[in-house]
């Protein structure tokens, strides 16, 4: 069923796309001129870990990312709505086994560019798990992974061109990770972006 809402997601993504290549939206941008809608891909490293009490002996897990986003200019000049659809592999070392979960990020972020090549970022994001390694950490199927997360993400980035942009971001979930347990989230992530 997660997977039908992703195909969907992404063709409706591409139909926007095809759509709005050719509307310009008065204002100017980073890039000078006339800004408009343009997307792009980002990838990256993560850095991901559990927040909270109930496991001990957590150590940080490394990762990545992958995936597309666009910028879209608000009235307001250098203020960017940038939506990104993510797949991220994230996870944490909880003891003897590392936990892997595998999670399609929806980040909802306002961009604020302070000057032409330096932002700020910060927005919610909603995550939806798609797969994990409970099953070989807990054979007795006592750990659940929860599949919805909300959490929220700050950030920057630093403009090179009109192509590539380079981001960090810190975000932390407000969901427990895993059901009966009070562990959260925490991911810190560093990558770049290219338009198109």
């Amino acid at each position: 069923m997660t997977l039908k809402r992703v195909l969907i997601f992404l063709v409706l993504l591409f139909a926007i796309q095809q759509s709005s290549s050719q509307v310009v939206i008065q204002g100017t941008g980073p890039s000078g001129g006339d800004s408009e809608v343009i997307f792009g891909v980002k990838t990256g490293l993560n850095v991901s870990t559990f927040l909270g009490k109930d496991f001990v002996d957590i150590s940080p897990k490394m990762g990545g990312y992958i995936g597309g986003m666009a910028e879209i200019p608000i009235i307001l000049e250098d203020l960017y709505f940038q939506p990104e659809l993510l797949i991220s592999f994230q996870g944490a070392d909880i003891g003897p086994e590392n936990l892997n979960l595998t999670y399609l990020h929806l980040p909802l972020m306002g961009k604020f560019h302070l000057t032409e090549n330096i932002a700020a970022e910060v927005g919610p994001q909603i995550s939806f798990l798609l797969a994990d390694n409970l099953d070989k950490i807990d054979p007795s199927d006592t750990l659940k992974a929860n599949s919805l997360q909300i959490g929220i993400n700050f950030g920057g980035g630093y403009r090179l061109d009109e192509q590539f942009y380079f981001q960090f971001r810190f975000g932390f979930d407000f969901s427990q990770v895993l059901e009966n347990t009070a562990v959260k989230n925490g991911i810190f992530s560093l990558g770049a972006c290219y338009f198109l």
